[in-house]
């Protein structure tokens, strides 16, 4: 057990130094009044197609009731056209997708489907990705998970290992669907076969692989869509952690928010790709933290939760401000922002994305993020009576001068970052919060320069956006 946890820890923190990145999630809120679709194409793996881990019944190209997608297509009265797949990598993704991909792999449909019969159906499979209205696109476990055993095992049989340890191995591809759960089990099956030193050797070098196959694949499978229908709602629906069995799982205490949690860590690394290529592509990545599941696939209180999460990041038919774009990262931050009355546009019609971001956007923006929390200090200031103000001065996120708070003093992109650290405790409370604010902060400088020059209002709602997200 020891042993496992360090192995655990120890390929987390390679990924984290890696490919450390933000989060981005999407929140639920009432009263939103969606477009019409008429044609929701669903494209994806196992997790997409409704696969249940206790009872087993095909759910290739079939509309399985109770899915995410099921549940979607009621709700918005839509037509759904199936097109998921149990195996399915970003691999056989651009097979259905490129008349001349050179796929060059061993494990093509992960022995779900003949080659020849997957074949037959790719006109099908563009034409209706080409006529519909709703697309999401739900992969990438296989790439990371299942891949990684696969690779694993043969890794280890040229090795000259124990037959049956190898088999072993092997049969981890066919009951988990997810990175996390692929580590547990690996160090398991070679910790009894006295196989550690073994697995270490071949793990980094089938992760590798994994990497590059995922990260090299992704922005040409979404290119591949894209070509195919650029003016469909696009939602990519990103990976979760399939340790969460229930709901107690979900309640986290003051204890274990301080620790990190691995799993979660791993997943959202693996969601790196889906989030850039949002900011890339203009597509809508749908965060699925906190779903639950049976084994490694979504109970159904699981799938009615991915459900909720993708009716709530479609766009909103009542959205007030013409000057964001819908479909965009903008746009998710400020329609969160706007329902939730975090902070109002500047204007009835405009939220004033490319204006100055002030201090009284931010006092307002964090002490509603907060929770805002009951203000016992007395108001400081003559010039203005919020209590909004009079929490962030103090607790040190906004200094005013003297008894002036000056609420339109423009915030410079430097003083934004170190407040977005300083104020992540409170924002998202823990120590896996304190990264994210550290996070948010370091690319905050990266993203909009270090030295002059005012954040905009549109990129520092991104920003916090990203770092309160759950």
């Amino acid at each position: 057990m020891k042993m496992k946890k360090i192995f655990r820890k120890s390929l987390a923190v390679i990924l984290v130094v890696t490919l450390l990145s933000g989060t981005v999630s999407m929140f639920a809120s009432a009263g939103k009044e969606h477009f019409v679709y008429k044609k929701y194409v669903l494209l994806g793996d196992s997790v997409a197609s409704g696969h249940d881990d206790i009872l087993y019944a095909p759910t290739e190209f079939i509309r399985v009731e109770g899915s995410y997608s099921d549940l979607v297509a009621d709700a918005l009265g839509a037509e759904l056209i199936p097109m998921a797949c149990p195996g399915f990598r970003t691999i056989e993704m651009r097979y259905m997708l490129e008349d001349d991909y050179d796929y060059n792999d061993d494990f093509m449909f992960h022995d779900t489907a003949d080659v020849d019969v997957m074949k037959a159906r790719i006109p099908e499979y563009r034409k209706n990705i080409a006529e519909a209205d709703l697309i999401t696109l739900g992969v990438g476990g296989n790439d990371f998970g299942t891949m990684l055993t696969w690779l694993v095992a043969d890794i280890m049989e040229e090795k000259g290992l124990d037959p049956a340890l190898v088999a072993a191995i092997r049969e981890i591809s066919s009951n988990v669907d997810g990175l996390a759960e692929t580590v547990d089990q690996l160090v398991e099956i070679a910790n009894t076969a006295k196989a550690i030193p073994a697995l270490l050797e071949a793990v980094p070098a089938a992760l590798a692989n994994g990497l590059v196959t995922f990260f090299t694949n992704w922005n040409i499978m979404i290119e591949d869509i894209l070509a195919l229908n650029p003016d469909a709602t696009f939602l990519v629906i990103g990976m979760f952690d399939n340790a969460i069995k229930s709901e107690e799982d979900l309640v986290v205490d003051e204890a274990e928010a301080a620790k990190i949690n691995i799993g979660q860590m791993i997943v959202d690394m693996a969601n790196i790709p889906m989030k850039e290529g949002a900011k890339k592509y203009g597509y809508t990545f749908v965060d699925t933290t906190g779903t639950i599941c049976v084994t490694y696939h979504p109970t159904a209180e699981g799938h009615q939760h991915i459900a909720d999460r993708i009716l709530e990041a479609l766009p909103d038919a009542t959205f007030p401000y013409t000057d964001v774009r819908q479909g965009t990262t903008v746009y998710n931050a400020v329609a969160h922002f706007h329902k939730n009355n975090i902070l109002r546009g500047v204007s009835e019609t405009e939220f004033g994305v490319d204006n100055a971001f002030t201090k009284a956007d931010l006092a307002k923006s964090l002490y509603a993020l907060a929770g805002s929390p009951e203000v016992t200090s007395e108001n400081p200031f003559t010039d203005v009576n919020d209590d909004a103000y009079t929490w962030a001065s103090a607790n040190g996120f906004v200094s005013g001068n003297g008894t002036t708070f000056a609420p339109d003093e423009e915030i410079s992109v430097f003083s934004f970052a170190l407040t977005l650290f300083s104020a992540s405790s409170v924002i998202c409370p823990g120590m896996f919060g304190i990264i994210k604010g550290l996070v948010a902060a370091v690319s905050t400088i990266v993203e909009y320069g270090f030295i002059g020059g005012a954040v905009t209002r549109g990129n520092a709602v991104v920003k916090l956006y990203e770092m309160s997200a759950l």
